[in-house]
């Protein structure tokens, strides 16, 4: 992987990936209102079938960062729709298993779904002090991604159900706990060889009498603080009834890059920011947080940034892995879940694609060769500036604004 890659935040990504392609109108723009007032906003396009009976499709453009105000009027129209296919890449383990696949296929998807339990089984600790005793901890926990995760993964690919048992050992008065989810394999009875094996994925133990320490804040979460911003995942419920997380899981992502020559795995650390390079960042961050005036700053910019970049081919020496994978990939997927919904619910009248920018393009050349094209927009404000809120003049902040696009136009070659 590219050095240049490591320090882009994933929020940016789907915007600054290589595409060729270009979508039939923007879905991010910055405008200035009448009291000076600088303004992004957002598209959700509705596109109609040629074919009456077909479901309308609205492409509602997702920005991972925003004020509270935006994900508050998306979570609402969202709701709206029969369903929404939505982007964030997964863990592996959570979507259904196929019935259909062979034994090795089988005990490989189970053993996903056990390492999956046990990522879970830590999330609860970090937040209880102390692991879950069952299931029933996790599906009454407050954090409802928990709850909406487990209530879908207590079964191994053979359709048992899924052991959970915790131990507390003491060694020279030193306690030891830990837990482990526990598949009995294809005949479902404990111990058993082969495919009839007990499949076992473990924490790693911890002195429970000691607090858990704390994760280290993801990119865009620090992202989101300095520009006192709210971040996606933290404001809006995907656990709704209808909502469909439709993307590769992490597995598949790592697979489909490794295919091109790259290593995702310093990518992963910097956005869960683990990396050097997130370290770093993390620090000027936390320093542009600090200051109300240099956040406002960032922020302006970080709204340039994102309306230019759906219009350039910013970052295009990135690499091929970035078009193919990032972008085309993932389009590929939630194409397929759209197929899947429209056949599996012709009672449907109106489905949303809920994805960032940089994806429309080529959602929309597939919707296209569907028999659909746009019929309407509407737009949505996702940050708000006030230019004196940056310390600076009206006329430096035009000169700034207007030194920053030149920047990028001449890095683009225009």
């Amino acid at each position: 992987m590219r050095p240049g890659l490591h320090i882009i935040p994933l929020v940016l990504m789907s915007f600054l990936a290589c595409s060729t392609l270009r979508a039939s109108e923007p879905y991010t723009r910055v405008t200035e209102r009448p009291d000076g007032d600088i303004v992004l906003e957002m598209c959700t396009r509705t596109f109609e079938s040629k074919n009456p009976d077909a479901p309308r499709i609205h492409m509602v453009s997702a920005i991972h960062i925003a004020d509270k105000s935006y994900y508050s009027a998306m979570q609402e129209l969202l709701n709206g729709y029969d369903t929404v296919l939505y982007e964030g890449v997964k863990p592996a383990g959570l979507d259904p298993i196929d019935p259909e696949l062979d034994d090795e296929s089988k005990v490989k998807a189970t053993q996903e779904r056990l390492d999956l339990l046990v990522s879970i089984a830590q999330m609860y600790r970090a937040s209880h002090g102390h692991y879950p005793s069952g299931y029933a901890d996790l599906t009454k926990s407050e954090d409802r991604r928990i709850a909406s995760l487990v209530s879908s993964i207590r079964t191994d690919a053979w359709g048992n159900n899924i052991a959970t048992r915790n131990s507390l050992r003491i060694v020279d008065d030193v306690k030891s706990a830990q837990i482990e989810y526990v598949s009995y394999g294809a005949d479902g009875e404990e111990g058993g060889e082969g495919i009839n094996a007990d499949i076992i994925s473990a924490s790693d133990p911890v002195n429970p009498d000691e607090a858990p320490a704390d994760s280290p804040e993801g990119i865009q979460t620090q992202l989101a603080n300095a520009l006192r911003v709210s971040f996606q995942l933290d404001e809006m419920d995907t656990t709704n009834p209808g909502w469909i997380n439709a993307d590769m899981d992490v597995n598949q992502l790592q697979h489909a890059l490794s295919e091109y020559g790259e290593d995702s795995s310093e990518l992963l650390k910097m956005l869960d920011g683990e990396s050097f390079g997130a370290k770093i960042a993390g620090f000027v961050l936390n320093f542009v947080a600090r200051s109300p005036q240099l956040s406002s700053m960032m922020k302006l910019v970080m709204m340039d940034l994102l309306a230019f970049a759906e219009e350039s081919d910013l970052l295009a020496d990135q690499g091929e892995a970035m078009h193919k994978v990032i972008v085309e990939g993932r389009n590929d997927v939630v194409i397929e879940y759209l197929h899947e919904t429209i056949a599996d619910h012709p009672d449907y009248d109106d489905i949303a694609i809920f994805y960032g920018a940089g994806h429309m393009a080529g959602l929309e050349k597939s919707l296209s060769e569907m028999g659909y094209a746009p019929s309407s927009d509407h737009w949505t404000q996702a940050m708000l500036v006030n230019p004196e809120d940056t310390g600076l003049s009206a006329m430096q902040v035009k000169m700034m604004r207007n030194m920053i696009k030149s920047s990028l136009q001449q890095q683009m070659g225009r």
